[in-house]
């Protein structure tokens, strides 16, 4: 015959085992995307955007890792919301994928930050939500974040390019969505809505500020200098578009001799 205490820790061991099936981790999918604001998803293979999923109460890192795919479909993601379209993303738009093993709700912080390819537009967002365990995040768009910014690449003058005193200089800048997405005269992105500045010191002394001008056959924004005194000249440009309060900045310094 079986003791009492024996009873008593068989039955402990059969509830415990049941107790820790009730509560075993189930796989729970979450798909992130970035979007570029008034643009397209941030897309790319070799640097595009570094998602990391985390929990907002521990710090655990749950998941770390990169988007991948294309920006998207242009009439898709611009025309949102048209004829009830929820859903911008194709199936090649750019995603980062993760399955976390949950055993319970956990409230997680998503972080994004890129684009990984131009570092002087790089930049930071955050969001956080309550996930159940096997409930994905995956309808819609999945885990939306909209980042916000302008990609100005310096064309000119390169990098402490030497130039002779008293001859000119051009400034150019490329000017793009955070996305990469062209701004041009007839485009979605109009180069008209788009502000471009450049403020260029010589010596640390007060800047000189110069509007540039767009090129449409290069696809820049361009100005120049005339009559260069010798020094360290300094150029910072400043992009704005202020129908999406998108900003940009670039710089770069060359020396006149």
């Amino acid at each position: 015959m079986m003791k009492p205490g024996v009873r008593v820790v068989l039955a402990a061991a059969m509830l415990s085992s049941e107790f820790s099936q009730a509560i075993r981790a189930e796989p729970t999918i979450i798909e992130a995307r970035t979007i570029a604001r008034g643009a397209k998803f941030l897309g790319g293979f070799q640097a595009p955007v570094r998602i990391t999923l985390t929990d907002a109460d521990t710090g655990e890192v749950l998941a770390r890792g990169q988007t991948q795919g294309t920006t998207g479909d242009t009439q898709r993601i611009m025309g949102r919301g048209a004829a009830g379209e929820q859903r911008m993303a194709t199936e090649d738009s750019a995603v980062f994928r993760a399955i976390l093993d949950l055993d319970r709700p956990r409230r997680i912080t998503i972080s994004a930050s890129g684009p990984l390819s131009q570092p002087q537009a790089a930049t930071t967002v955050t969001s956080t939500q309550w996930i159940l365990p096997g409930r994905d995040l995956t309808a819609g768009d999945g885990w939306l974040l909209e980042m916000p910014g302008l990609i100005v690449d310096v064309a000119a003058p390169t990098a402490y390019q030497q130039v002779k005193a008293g001859t000119s200089i051009g400034l150019r800048a490329g000017v793009t969505m955070l996305c990469g997405c062209p701004i041009s005269q007839e485009g979605p992105w109009r180069a008209a809505d788009t502000e471009v500045e450049a403020y260029v010191t010589r010596d640390g002394a007060a800047p000189q500020r110069i509007s540039l001008t767009f090129d449409p056959e290069a696809s820049e924004f361009v100005a120049g200098i005339s009559d260069l005194r010798p020094g360290l000249y300094e150029v910072e440009f400043r992009a704005w578009v202020q129908s999406s309060n998108n900003t940009g900045v670039a710089r770069t310094a060359f020396f006149v001799r």
